[in-house]
């Protein structure tokens, strides 16, 4: 009788077991078939908004515009700064603001045991007290009261101000890095009008507490710790570790120049700021800048077109960055390699390069820039990059006509195209297709 019990339940156990694993099979299909179906209409819709035959046709007028050919390089800046070394171990104690000009043998630096870090950060306080102080004394003026600005560090805090509160915080940020820099030249220059402490006991106490510190601890310099300018010129201490630079005739003897600047890019070879930290002996912990125009290096794929080809007394501009553009910089010569060409270019002495710049593996130079009838990439119809041939959809008296064209420069996003001989040039009161696949040859424009 047990045994019939235990069969029976044995059964029953095994009937509800087949039971749940056919529901968890059914919901397994009718998942996947959910999920089939789900991909499905995805690529239906995208597939039907993307090359719906409705698509309206879109005309526009041919506009001139300027547009900038551009390859991409690797930049190097030919070293031309003296550099001031640590004579002994110690924490760098900065003397001058970063960008302050100096005289010849003028006090930058100084070097202290570093037992005596505290007194240091206590110095470092006291310089942003007074700074501060110093600007709120100049005073930004009430711009309700005074709509003009007083003062040239009240108009540029002003526009410092305008500038940030335009700018966006995400996507592209040039316009929030260019109103960073806003911001600085204005607090320097809040700084300098605040000089005159007199009238100000707090900033007179302030003062009085940073110099005695600063004497104390001039007094405690490691021996020939007083880093003194080796030339007139702008200090900074943002200072390459990459070791002794290179000049001009170096960078022609080298082999492989590409890959030495991306040697001189990484990160670890980056100029770093030795402010407030500790140094060891013959460390270069400064320098001085006091030249007329930055020379570079750039490198760019070989350009076997020698009616193309950069020469000497050629100007080109160097894309280095989102917010550093270099324009008009004079090739001064150029060393034609099988796989690269060297250019060596100087920049505008209007421009002075931050020392932290040093090496980039990813800028553009512009080799090619046109004005003249210009038109979306996209509107051209088979395109051809090596010949530099197109043909584009233009409408004459009211119908659609294929013509063929010469593009004379492209950035990849627009191009400047022209007429072949023979052919009628485009004016700016003329219209293309911009879409030419949404319209048959010949078809009148309504």
């Amino acid at each position: 009788m047990k045994n019939i019990n235990s069969s029976e339940q044995a059964n029953e156990l095994q009937t509800q077991r087949k039971k749940r694993s056919q529901r968890r099979r059914a919901v397994l299909v009718l998942m996947s078939a959910l999920v089939v179906v789900t991909v499905a209409f995805t690529i239906w819709t995208l597939v039907y908004i993307m090359v719906r035959g409705n698509e309206t046709t879109r005309l526009a007028f041919f506009m001139k515009r300027e547009v900038e050919e551009t390859v991409k390089c690797s930049v190097v800046v030919i070293d031309q700064h003296n550099k001031i070394f640590a004579p002994g171990d110690g924490i760098l104690v900065p003397l001058v603001e970063e960008g302050d000009r100096v005289a010849k043998d003028d006090r930058v630096a100084m070097i202290v045991p570093r037992n005596l870090e505290e007194d240091v950060n206590r110095l470092w306080s006291l310089n942003e007290a007074c700074n501060t102080k110093r600007i709120l004394s100049a005073g930004l003026e009430n711009t309700t009261e005074g709509a003009l600005p007083k003062t040239r560090s009240d108009s540029l805090m002003r526009e410092a101000i305008l500038s940030l509160s335009r700018a966006s915080a995400v996507g592209d940020l040039s316009p929030l890095r260019s109103a960073m820099r806003k911001m600085d030249r204005a607090f320097d220059e809040y700084r300098a009008e605040g000089l005159d402490a007199e009238g100000d006991d707090e900033l007179m106490v302030l003062l009085r507490e940073r110099n005695r510190l600063l004497e104390q601890l001039k007094e405690f310099a490691v021996p020939g710790g007083i880093l003194t300018a080796p030339s007139p010129g702008t200090v900074s201490f943002y200072v390459s570790r990459s070791g002794k630079g290179k000049d001009e005739q170096e960078w022609r003897e080298i082999a492989d120049p590409r890959a030495e600047i991306e040697r001189l890019a990484d990160p670890s070879l980056q100029p770093l700021d030795c402010r407030r930290s500790y140094v060891t002996s013959n460390m270069p912990v400064a320098c001085i800048s006091n030249v007329s125009a930055s020379s570079m290096v750039a490198v760019i794929p070989h350009n076997p077109d020698k009616e193309t080809q950069l020469k000497r007394g050629d100007t080109v501009d160097l894309i280095i960055s989102s917010d550093l553009r270099l324009d008009r910089c004079y090739v001064s010569s150029v060393l034609l390699g099988e796989k690269d060409d060297s250019i060596f270019l100087t920049a505008d002495a209007k421009i002075e390069l931050p020392t932290r710049l040093t090496a980039i593996t990813d800028a553009l130079m512009t080799v090619n820039s046109i004005t003249g009838p210009a038109v979306p990439v996209r509107s051209l119809i088979d395109f051809h990059a090596d010949t530099k041939t197109a043909r584009i959809k233009k409408v004459e008296k009211g119908v659609t006509r294929t013509i063929p064209i010469r593009v004379l420069v492209c950035d990849g996003v627009h191009a400047v195209i022209e007429t072949l001989a023979g052919v009628e040039s485009l004016k700016e009161a003329e219209l293309y297709v911009v879409n030419p696949w949404t319209i048959g040859e010949g078809q009148l424009i309504e």
